[in-house]
C-alpha cells in the first residue's frame, strides 16, 4: 500500500506541475521498446565504427582496446599496483578522469578509464545499453585484462552501471565511489519534485538519436549541470564531437529508452529484493539538479554505504573539485 501510494503521489505531482513530463511518460509506457524513426539504420547486432576523432593526449597516459561482447572497447590507463577503474557518464567519456588519473596513480593505483560501448573511442553495435549489460560490460573489461577484483569509481550513467556491477558481482568489486548519481533503489524513494528536474531522461527517450546528437542540447547539459567554472572551449569540443557522432547518439538514446521503459519499472517491482554487500561511498554536488533532494535511505538497502553531499559543485563533480576528489576517492579506497 505504500508503494502504490508514493507512486500515485509522484503522478499526481508530475500532472500538476508538468503535462508536457506526463505525455512523455505515458507515450514511452506505451511504445516500450520500438525503434523511433530517429533510430533507423541503427539496428541490434550492426556493428558501427568507432570514433575517428584524435585522442586528446595526457601526460603519462596510455591507450588500448579489448574484445568484451564482441564490440571493441577503448580504455586509457596509468600507474601501476591495485587496479581502480573509473568509468565515465554521459556526455563525456575517458577525458572526464584527466584531472583525477595522475594523483591517483601517485597513490599506487593502477587507474583504467574505459569508454562507455558507443562512447568516446569505443564501437558500438546498437545495442546493449541495458544496466544489466553495461555492468557486465565492466566484469568482462577485467577478465580480458587479467584482474580478478578491482576498485570501482562511477559517474552519472557511469555510476549506475557500477551499482548494477556491484549488485550482480559483488565477488569482483572490492569498493565503490559513485559520482553524482542515484542508488538502485531511488524509483520509489525519490521526491516527486526530483522526478521533474529529470527531464532530460524523458527527452533523449522520446527524442532519440536526432535529439542526442543535437549539439545545441548537448552544450547545455554541460553548461546548465556545472556549478564550479566552466568547461574550456576546447574541453567542450572534445565532449561536443564525440557525444553527438551518430553512433554515440544512437547509445545515448538507447540507453535512456531503456532506462524509462523497462530499467525504472522493473527497479520499482524488484528494488528491495537485493541489498547492496560492496562498501560504497556516494558523492553528490550541493547544487547539482539531478540528485539535489535524494534521501538517504543507504542503511535499509545497503551493508555499509556513506552519502556524502560535496559542496560548491554541480553534477560533474570530478572536474569541479579534482583535487577534493582524488583526495577522497583515495583514503576511501585505501581503507
Amino acid at each position: 500500500m505504500l508503494k502504490n501510494s508514493h507512486a500515485a503521489n509522484i503522478a499526481a505531482t508530475i500532472r500538476r506541475h508538468d503535462h508536457i513530463l506526463t505525455n512523455t511518460i505515458g507515450r514511452i509506457a506505451r511504445y516500450g521498446r520500438i525503434y523511433y524513426a530517429s533510430d533507423i539504420g541503427s539496428k541490434e547486432g550492426v556493428r558501427m565504427s568507432t570514433n575517428p576523432l584524435p585522442m586528446p593526449h595526457i601526460d603519462g597516459v596510455s591507450h588500448g582496446y579489448a574484445t568484451v561482447d564482441g564490440l571493441r572497447i577503448h580504455y586509457a590507463y596509468a600507474g601501476v599496483g591495485a587496479p581502480l577503474v573509473l568509468l565515465h557518464g554521459w556526455p563525456q567519456h575517458w577525458y572526464a578522469w584527466r584531472e583525477l588519473i595522475s594523483p591517483l596513480s601517485t597513490r599506487g593505483y593502477r587507474v583504467i578509464c574505459p569508454d562507455i560501448r558507443g562512447l568516446g573511442w569505443s564501437e558500438s553495435a546498437g545495442g546493449g545499453y541495458s544496466l544489466g549489460r553495461l555492468g557486465a560490460d565492466i566484469i568482462e573489461l577485467l577478465d580480458v585484462l587479467g584482474i580478478e577484483r578491482a576498485r570501482l569509481v562511477g559517474h552519472d550513467m557511469g555510476g549506475a552501471a557500477g551499482y548494477r556491477a556491484c549488485l550482480d558481482y559483488p565477488e569482483r568489486i572490492d569498493r565503490f565511489v559513485a559520482l553524482a548519481t542515484a542508488p538502485p533503489w531511488m524509483p520509489l524513494t525519490t521526491p516527486p519534485g526530483l522526478l521533474l528536474r529529470l527531464w532530460h531522461f524523458f527527452a533523449l527517450a522520446i527524442g532519440g538519436r536526432r535529439l542526442a546528437g543535437s549539439p545545441g542540447f548537448v552544450a547545455g547539459r554541460l553548461r546548465e549541470w556545472r556549478h564550479n567554472g566552466t568547461f574550456t572551449s576546447d574541453e567542450a569540443e572534445l565532449y561536443l564531437q564525440a557525444s553527438t557522432a551518430p553512433e554515440a547518439a544512437v547509445a545515448a538514446a538507447r540507453y535512456y529508452r531503456g532506462l524509462v521503459s523497462r530499467e525504472v519499472p522493473a527497479l520499482m517491482v524488484r528494488h528491495s529484493k537485493r541489498r547492496l554487500r560492496v562498501p560504497t561511498l556516494q558523492l553528490n554536488g550541493e547544487f547539482d539538479s539531478l540528485t539535489r533532494g535524494l534521501p538517504d535511505l543507504s542503511s535499509k538497502y545497503a551493508e555499509d554505504m556513506v552519502m556524502e553531499t560535496v559542496s560548491g559543485v554541480g553534477h560533474f563533480i570530478a572536474e569541479e573539485r579534482p583535487d577534493w576528489v582524488a583526495s577522497r576517492i583515495g583514503r576511501f579506497m585505501s581503507i
